[in-house]
């Protein structure tokens, strides 16, 4: 098909409307790292229990990618996305008046059931909507885009909490959660007005099989599980009390921190994406390099050497925002090397573990933290452990990685 000049208003506008819910999905994936004292003061938690609830959150988002796929595919993005995110806007508003851990985890449940097609749908929308050719490019920039989120979970929070309180903090944003939905529904199609874009879809017993036939949908899974489980553990939840437990720092401080984090993740996105399409050409070289990258980032972290000069400090969480930033190319990657009506397959497929790593580290890191620590005070030495083992995991998915192959082209229509 021939991508006219004359459907660029219409694809637009799908993607800033995707945009906004896919803002919505990652304020809620690490919000928690703001307000952790407080819930662990409102609702008694200890800190495994904080990383538990924080983690249901990415347990029931994937789990909902199992039957996601097959919806995305069948009945398409447009009705699973709206449907979703009404639930979503439910859970927010359950999670931001819970008095116990049992009303915070329907909540968070809720949550992750909402935001669990947000990433995946519009990706299923962009192959109708524009060329293969920009998948990448296009993913790069739906995730900094995302990644707003990410910054309004940071300093603008933070001062949301201190003026509202974080109940009423998250009854807005659910509020807002369902607008941006009811919107969605509204003004989105699934593909351009009379394009010709209808495929036979396997069953999915035949599709099951063709994904799980393929070695690299292991490796490019097994990957995404150790990078953004790690990731998130630390962007999303234990870099916060990291920053004002051990460094010392307020948590207006922490948020700018955060902020600074994300900023790498919004740069390194669309510029890995970018680089992925038009310079190299290649999925596998973007995404091993971001994995090394990633993994010194951490390592530096871990050692505490940049902890007396914030500048430094910084710069090390740009770093680790940024070369993370190259995961959103593990879609591409498989996207290329399945059929394309099961697309929607494919990259749920690959976000299944995606989500399952990000709720096994935030657990992970949440035991290993109250273990080291007896459940008193959380002291730089457990910090320092639980952030090694965020290396060792960076490194094995880099071994991992470097045994993939890859498409020689990519096609341009």
């Amino acid at each position: 098909m021939k991508w006219k000049n004359n459907l660029f208003p219409s694809r637009w506008l799908v993607f800033c409307l995707c945009a906004l819910l896919y803002i919505c999905s990652q304020f809620y994936r690490v919000s928690n790292a703001i307000i952790a004292p407080q819930l662990q003061r409102d609702l008694g938690l200890s800190a495994e229990s904080l990383g538990l609830l924080t983690a249901l959150f990415f347990y029931t988002f994937a789990l909902v990618q199992l039957p996601l796929g097959v919806c995305l595919d069948r009945i398409g993005a447009r009705h699973t996305m709206a449907i979703l995110n009404m639930v979503g806007s439910i859970g927010a508003w359950i999670f931001a008046w819970a008095e116990r851990l049992e009303g915070a985890a329907l909540g968070r449940v809720l949550l992750g059931v909402g935001m669990a097609a947000n990433l995946m749908g519009s990706m299923k929308l962009f192959t109708t909507w524009f060329s293969p050719r920009e998948f990448a490019t296009l993913s790069g920039l739906m995730l900094a885009s995302g990644t707003l989120g990410n910054i309004v979970a940071a300093t603008p929070l933070a001062l949301l909490v201190q003026g509202l309180g974080w109940r009423w903090s998250f009854t807005i944003t659910g509020g807002f959660t369902a607008f941006i939905a009811i919107l969605f529904y509204a003004l989105v199609r699934e593909g351009p007005y009379g394009a010709s874009r209808k495929e036979t879809v396997p069953s999915i017993s035949k599709t099951a099989r063709m994904l799980i036939a393929r070695k690299e949908y292991w490796i490019i899974s097994l990957s995404t599980f150790l990078r953004y489980g790690i990731f998130v553990a630390i962007q999303g939840l234990w870099v916060g009390p990291y920053l004002m437990e051990v460094v010392r720092l307020s948590a207006i401080q922490t948020g700018n921190l955060l902020l600074v984090l994300n900023v790498g993740l919004i740069t390194g996105s669309p510029l890995s994406g970018w680089v992925s399409d038009r310079v190299l050409s290649s999925r596998k070289k973007v995404v091993t390099a971001g994995l090394a990258g990633m993994a010194l980032s951490l390592l530096v972290l871990a050692s505490g050497w940049a902890n007396r000069n914030t500048f430094l400090l910084a710069g090390v969480l740009f770093s680790f925002g940024f070369f993370s930033g190259t995961g959103i190319v593990m879609y591409a990657h498989i996207k290329e090397l399945m059929p394309k009506a099961m697309t929607g397959v494919a990259l749920t497929g690959v976000n299944l573990f995606t989500m399952l790593g990000g709720g096994f580290f935030l657990h992970l890191l949440g035991w290993i933290l109250e273990r080291l620590s007896g459940g008193n005070h959380i002291g730089p030495e457990a910090y320092r452990v639980a952030f090694l083992l965020g290396v060792a995991g960076l490194v094995i998915a880099f071994s991992l990685y470097i045994m993939t192959k890859e498409k020689e082209s990519f096609p341009d229509s």
